[in-house]
């Protein structure tokens, strides 16, 4: 088995975990811009504990890393605004599959990625499942006003992870990693002082609960953020990200358990198709 392939494994379980956490701030009542801070920072200050000695300053590492920073940054605070009326089951399966979708389209562009029928086939599924499941359930439209926001999803997720393969085989990594967190957490830091510049005091207010949440997240993250950075440096591009989307079951089943989301036959029928088109665009 290949390392690479050990590495995504790895990956996907800490960003599913992590990406159920996501709910946290709607469950809980936690201010999500002081929690996605918190969060970003433990995961650096994890990196820069572990990867001390490759930290260095170089100006390609800073171009890459603050670039995925910012785009991460605004990437969590629009996927935590969406699960205010959203369940994790209903969102990110759809997104997932348009920013695959994405993926595939940047592979062959930029890392010379060739689509079999069977990827092309994939493809074509992929708009009929999420058209068809979409329109059925009534999720995302325009008129409530959620189009916009997971089309936003799609583009900074297909983008960030463009930019993280590129930087994972053009730089050093484990200089890259830590780089790449630290201006995440710069970035949502920002946020969290622009969005909460009315109240800075009671936004930056962290109490026992936020802050285990919070380092909670940080942790898988920083995991997550690791072997998937890692499998980025040696593994196919659209394989990676292939096995980095089984992350919706995780998610689903994390959700369902600890924040007591609802999962009826026509969701998991729902999930399980869309990791079956997953498989079939990354594996043809």
């Amino acid at each position: 088995m290949e390392t690479w392939f050990i590495h995504s494994l790895i990956g996907v379980v800490a960003i599913g975990i992590m990406m159920a956490l996501f709910k946290v701030p709607v469950a809980k009542g936690h201010n999500k811009y002081a929690y996605s801070f918190l969060s970003l920072l433990v995961a650096t200050l994890l990196a820069g504990i572990l990867f001390k000695n490759s930290v260095h300053f170089n100006s390609t590492v800073i171009l890459f890393a603050s670039m995925w920073g910012a785009l991460y940054a605004l990437l969590s605070m629009l996927q935590m605004q969406m699960l205010k009326r959203l369940d994790t089951n209903a969102l990110f399966p759809i997104t997932s599959l348009g920013s695959h979708t994405l993926v595939v389209i940047l592979g062959i562009t930029f890392f010379h990625d060739k689509m079999s029928p069977l990827q092309g086939i994939g493809v074509i599924a992929t708009f009929l499942l999420v058209g068809f499941y979409n329109y059925n359930h009534k999720h995302i439209t325009f008129r409530n006003g959620l189009l916009g926001g997971a089309i936003g999803i799609v583009l900074l997720s297909a983008l960030s992870k463009f930019i993280q393969k590129f930087a994972a085989i053009s730089v050093e990594l484990n200089n890259f990693i830590f780089w790449q967190l630290f201006f995440a957490t710069i970035a949502a830091f920002l946020i969290l002082i622009v969005a909460e510049r009315k109240d800075l005091k009671q936004g930056m207010r962290f109490n026992a609960g936020i802050v285990m949440w919070g380092a909670l997240l940080g942790v898988l993250n920083f995991v997550g953020t690791t072997e998937i950075t890692t499998a980025l440096s040696t593994g196919p591009f659209s394989l990676t990200y292939t096995i980095n989307c089984f992350y919706i079951l995780i998610t689903s089943l994390v959700a369902w358990r600890f924040f007591g989301e609802k999962l009826t036959r026509q969701k998991i029928i729902f999930i399980f198709l869309s990791i079956g088109t997953i498989i079939m665009i990354g594996l043809g």
